[in-house]
């Protein structure tokens, strides 16, 4: 059972922290891929300091792979998608037209923004549940996971020296389907209470091609100085 809220203010910081996990799980698997990506083109590059980037692509890859586990998490006590949709079922009411307008009053536009308002489509708050649950066969890989490698290394399959991450891996395709499913959630729901879409582009993305751009000049120097 999810737990309770008293108040808008209290929703919205919930809101706030199923979209920082989610926000930035998508940001850092965006920059591992690309990363992975810019490897033909920059391999010698990337072989100037192996051991630099093999750890950037790893802590890129764990970063994001955390932060889904913790967005979709099954804990009835932990804030994750499916108990956050949970307390939305309970609380229709914060989406109301006044509740809409009291939040926003001091955005110049909340009476053209109020026009559009409506509450949560219940039919599909209920698909959302389900999507969001061990119901999903990719979600409950993903809770496997969590379960026995990422928040807890389960000792009985260490002492039996198996690597579940063999036996049940999770393909950067269903990475990526559940960030997307997951961030698509998370908007349908934040435009109806705060008329706000989150973004996962973040300013400055590209740095890493500035910084593998610089190490090519340097061995370009160097070569002509030799």
């Amino acid at each position: 059972m999810p737990f309770r809220i008293n108040s808008s203010e209290e929703f919205e910081r919930l809101l706030e922290g199923i979209a920082d996990d989610l926000v930035h799980a998508k940001i850092h698997f965006r920059l591992h891929q690309d990363l992975s990506k810019s490897i033909k083109e920059y391999e010698r590059e990337f072989n100037e300091s192996r051991t630099f980037w093999f750890l950037t692509f790893r802590a890129q890859y764990d970063a994001c792979v955390f932060r889904l586990c913790r967005a979709y998490d099954q804990n009835d006590s932990a804030l994750h998608l499916n108990n956050w949709l949970k307390i939305i079922s309970r609380n229709i009411k914060l989406f109301e037209v006044d509740e809409f307008r009291t939040r926003l009053k001091d955005n110049t536009f909340v009476e053209s923004l109020a026009v559009n308002v409506k509450k949560p489509n219940i039919e599909q708050l209920k698909k959302d549940i389900k999507a969001t649950s061990n119901k999903n066969s990719l979600v409950k890989k993903l809770t496997i996971l969590r379960n026995n490698i990422f928040a807890h290394r389960n000792a009985k399959l260490t002492m039996d020296n198996r690597n579940i991450l063999e036996e049940r891996p999770i393909k950067t395709g269903e990475i990526e389907k559940l960030l997307d499913q997951g961030i698509e959630i998370l908007n349908r729901y934040s435009k109806l209470f705060k008329a706000l879409s989150y973004s996962t582009q973040i300013v400055g993305h590209d740095d890493y091609k500035y910084v593998l751009e610089a190490i090519k000049k340097d061995i370009k120097r160097f070569e002509t100085r030799s």
